[in-house]
């Protein structure tokens, strides 16, 4: 038997200009953070049998999305347009779902874009950019 999971239940949040987490509706997707390492180079002249060398450099949490049902002038709407606009880093929590009460991850982003899209016979969605910034923590959910 398989302990394989849906991402029913997951949900994202995101402060709101008064600095209180705020949960984003009808979130559909989201993409947390992926750590990369950055490579730096330490060759030299008498690197071994002329080969580049490396140690490994900062990490980056990079950039995620998060896809949501877009509701104009929904209170969700409201928040993830003054993100963009005032571009401050605000601090986020993701909850996935586990067999228990879930695992949270918070950190902070930058809201970077916010795009929507409306088709003629289709739910309108939109997609929400974030830069990940600094380092997250990962727990099981209180």
């Amino acid at each position: 038997m398989s302990d394989a999971l849906i991402g029913w239940d997951t949900e994202f949040w995101l402060d709101n200009a008064s600095g209180t987490l705020t949960q984003i509706a009808e979130v559909i997707a989201v993409t947390p953070p992926n750590p990369q390492t950055a490579d730096v180079e330490v060759t030299h002249f008498k690197s071994a049998n002329r080969r580049r060398e490396y140690i490994a450099g900062l990490i980056e949490d990079g950039e995620g999305t998060i896809e949501i049902n877009f509701v104009p002038g929904s209170a969700s709407d409201v928040l993830l347009r003054a993100a963009v606009n005032d571009g401050v880093t605000r601090s986020y929590r993701i909850i996935l779902p586990t067999a228990g009460n879930g695992w949270q991850i918070d950190g902070d982003c930058i809201v970077k874009g916010y795009e929507r899209n409306i088709p003629i016979d289709d739910r309108m969605t939109a997609t929400v950019t974030v830069r990940f910034t600094g380092a997250s923590t990962e727990a099981a959910a209180a």
